[in-house]
């Protein structure tokens, strides 16, 4: 993909997201969307530490067996 190609991806998602962001601001269920956002975004962190923390834990033993 081309540098234009490129840009036109950025400015498509660039807009998306900010209709999206638009229209949950104008939307009388603003506050249960943020909710329902914020836990999935705390599952998604709560996921990325676990895996992390579990990718250390192979890693050491690794080392360990070394």
């Amino acid at each position: 993909m081309g540098k234009t190609g490129s840009n036109l991806l950025f400015l498509a998602i660039g807009a998306a997201l900010g209709a999206a962001v638009g229209y949950i601001a104008a939307s009388d269920k603003k506050e249960e969307w943020l909710n329902d956002i914020n836990c999935l975004v705390d599952k998604v962190k709560t996921n990325v530490k676990a895996a992390a923390h579990k990718k250390k834990e192979i890693i050491d033993l690794e080392e360990d067996a070394e």
